[in-house]
């Protein structure tokens, strides 16, 4: 239990260090760049600030602000209560550790190369975002998100993770131009641009919801309505980007409708299973257990069997 108790200490001061660390890396760079040109549009070094500029689907830069304060702010309160005594045997946690410690030391290299203003470290940045991407799905995986409905405060904390994919997913997409910009592979044409950016915004759109219904999971969407409006705001007043423009502000009311339908609902499709007694530190058990057994392990193995069943089937064994 001991040694349960350091990782899961641990894995939250990981997290809280690479949030830390990634939100403060790149202020001297930031700091550089605004004093060469005051006037930017965003609030990051130089380089990126150029090749952001060309990128037609990066959004506003309040929509960055918005969607990471959320994001890290819930996120650490989710890794303080995994940390918590209560929960040291809660099944899913044990899962998500391997997940939150991939996520975050990418999280941090993000950071690292995000505080860099030359062409290699936009590519790397972008190539981080996308492998964070898989990692914050097996997070969201383990964790069980959309397939097992666990009662309060887990109930609750687990929805930055849902943010926290759907805001990654959309930095996949965002990301490409930013690489492909950078290694010179898309030369920028405004005629033929404007329309392949909607087409890429509408697909992103259809994707995401798709890729929601089949996390069952609601909360994914809202970060973009984040996205999507950013990138109206940004446009909104540039007539020779309205067509990008209009297809972002329609995205963004689309999914506006559908979050507001949708996450009252809670789930596309009713859980596979339900728990309800999440004290992982009750005394009742699957099966009469020996005096001895809980130096062994054998009684809390067993209370982690019956928290993974069904709830109609657990009250049976009392």
């Amino acid at each position: 239990m001991k040694n349960s108790h350091f990782w899961r200490i641990a894995t939250a001061v990981l997290a809280v260090g690479s949030i830390i660390y990634t939100t403060t890396s790149s202020s001297r760079s930031r700091r550089v760049s605004r004093k060469d040109d005051p006037e930017q549009e965003y609030d990051v070094p130089t380089e990126y600030q150029e090749v952001f500029s060309k990128n037609l689907i990066v959004p506003a830069g309040w929509a960055f602000g918005a969607v990471w304060g959320t994001v890290y702010t819930g996120l650490t309160a989710l890794l303080a209560h995994q940390a918590l005594p209560s929960q040291a045997y809660n099944p899913r946690y044990q899962e998500a550790m391997p997940w939150w410690w991939r996520s975050f030391a990418l999280n941090a290299i993000f950071g690292k190369f995000f505080a860099q203003s030359n062409p290699e470290s936009v590519v790397i940045s972008d190539v981080t975002t996308k492998a964070n991407l898989i990692a914050a799905l097996g997070l969201h995986h383990s964790l069980e998100i959309g397939k097992t409905d666990v009662p309060a405060p887990e109930k609750y904390l687990r929805i930055p993770v849902s943010l926290y994919t759907g805001w990654l997913t959309a930095a996949t997409v965002v990301g490409t131009p930013d690489s492909l910009l950078t290694l010179g592979l898309w030369d920028r044409d405004d005629e033929r641009d404007l329309p392949v950016a909607a087409g890429i915004l509408a697909a992103t759109g259809a994707a995401g919801y798709a890729i929601a219904r089949q996390l069952n999971d609601p909360w994914f969407m809202v970060p973009f309505i984040a996205g999507f409006g950013g990138i109206a705001t940004r446009h909104w007043n540039k007539p020779d980007k309205s067509l990008v423009a209009y297809t972002a502000a329609g995205l963004a009311a689309t999914y506006v409708g559908l979050a507001a339908y949708w996450v009252s609902k809670g789930t596309f499709r009713p859980y596979e299973r339900a728990i309800t007694d999440a004290d992982y530190e009750i005394e009742a058990s699957v099966e009469p257990v020996s005096s001895g057994a809980i130096y062994s392990g054998q009684q809390h193995q067993a209370e982690i069997a019956r928290e993974r069943m069904e709830p109609i089937e657990a009250e049976g064994l009392d």
